[in-house]
C-alpha cells in the first residue's frame, strides 16, 4: 500500500463532493478517475403529473434531470432512497414524504408500502442502467410507470496516470458508487488484477454487482450516501473523522 493514504474516486467530479471534502480534512489524498459519464435522456410522462400518487427518486441524478423538465405538484407524494437523494431533493425546494434506508430496492419496496399501502399509481424515476428489481417489486401491488431520465456511459478517455497507479498497486482504496461504475472499472484492468482490487462500495446494490464480477469488496457503507462512503473509508484507514 502507499505510505500516504490515497483513495481513488470513480464518479464524475462535482463541486459539492462531500466524499472528497471529508477525506481531505483528514489528510487523505483523493484522486478522481471518473469511469462513468452522466447525460440527460429524452423522456415524456405517459400521464399528467397530477395523476401519480407517488413519485420515487433513487439517486441525486434522477432528481436533477427530472426537475429540469417536470415539477412535482401538491397531488404527489415523494419517496426517495437514501439520505443523499433526500438532500438533493431538499436543495431543489422539495421535502420527501418518505425516505427509505437505501439498503436495497426490495427492502425499500417493503418500507414504502408499509407507509403508502397498495393500489397506488407510482412514477419511478431512474437511469437507463438501473435494474428492474424495484419496478417488479412495486408492480406486484401497484400501477408503476418507469421513466429513464438520464443515461450512464463509459468515458472515451481516462486519466492514465491514475490508472497506472491502480495497475502498479500504488493506492489504498478505490471508492465506487454504482454498478455501472464497478463494471466500467473492470473493463480497464486485467482479470488477474481485478481479483486484487481494494474496493469500497457505497451500498449493497453496488457490492452485489462487484461480487458478480469477481471483485471482493473490502467494505460496504451502511449509509448509502457519499458521506456514508467517506466514513466507511475513514474506518478502513483507521481515521476517526
Amino acid at each position: 500500500m502507499a505510505k500516504q493514504p490515497t483513495v481513488i474516486s470513480t464518479w464524475p467530479e462535482k463541486p459539492d463532493d462531500r466524499f472528497k471534502t471529508i477525506l481531505e480534512s483528514q489528510d487523505i489524498t483523493v484522486l478522481s478517475m471518473p469511469v462513468i459519464e452522466i447525460h440527460t435522456s429524452f423522456f415524456e410522462l405517459k400521464q399528467n403529473i397530477n395523476d401519480y400518487q407517488w413519485i420515487i427518486f433513487t439517486s441525486k441524478n434522477g432528481v436533477r434531470f427530472f426537475l429540469k423538465k417536470y415539477r412535482p405538484s401538491p397531488a404527489n407524494q415523494i419517496a426517495v432512497i437514501g439520505r443523499g437523494t433526500a438532500s438533493a431533493l431538499l436543495e431543489a425546494g422539495y421535502e420527501p414524504d418518505f425516505t427509505g434506508s437505501g439498503h436495497s430496492g426490495e427492502k425499500f419496496s417493503e418500507e414504502l408500502q408499509s407507509v403508502s399501502g397498495t393500489g397506488k399509481n407510482i412514477l419511478l424515476v431512474l437511469g437507463n442502467l438501473a435494474p428492474d428489481l424495484l419496478t417488479k417489486s412495486l408492480s406486484a401491488n401497484n400501477q408503476v410507470e418507469r421513466v429513464n431520465v438520464y443515461e450512464t456511459k463509459q468515458p472515451e478517455n481516462f486519466d492514465e496516470s491514475i490508472l497506472n497507479r491502480i495497475k502498479s498497486d500504488d493506492y489504498d482504496l478505490i471508492a465506487v458508487s454504482s454498478p455501472s461504475g464497478i463494471k466500467n472499472l473492470c473493463h480497464l484492468v486485467s482479470d488477474k488484477l481485478k481479483a486484487s482490487l481494494r474496493v469500497v462500495s457505497i451500498g449493497e446494490t453496488t457490492t452485489s454487482a462487484a461480487l458478480k464480477l469477481g471483485i471482493k469488496v473490502k467494505a460496504t457503507a451502511k449509509d448509502q450516501s457519499y458521506e456514508g462512503l467517506a466514513k466507511t473509508v475513514l474506518g478502513m484507514l483507521n481515521r476517526t473523522g
